[in-house]
């Protein structure tokens, strides 16, 4: 949380809990991704998908913040 100072971030995992989402939520003033990938393949292209998908909705957030 430190590291991301409000902008926005994705944090890619295979493992998530309620305490990381909690963290997150509780830790973090911007807009953050917490995306699930399976331990057996790895990223997928529908992974990269769903990341550019939320990228594209931060229009304008990572500008106001660096």
């Amino acid at each position: 949380m430190k590291w991301a100072a409000g902008r926005p971030f994705a944090w890619i995992d295979d493992e998530f809990n309620v305490t990381d989402r909690d963290y997150v939520a509780e830790h973090h003033d911007g807009p953050a991704l917490l995306h699930w990938v399976s331990p057996r393949v790895g990223l997928l292209e529908q992974d990269f998908k769903a990341l550019a998908d939320w990228a594209a909705t931060l229009d304008g957030h990572s500008e106001a913040n660096r």
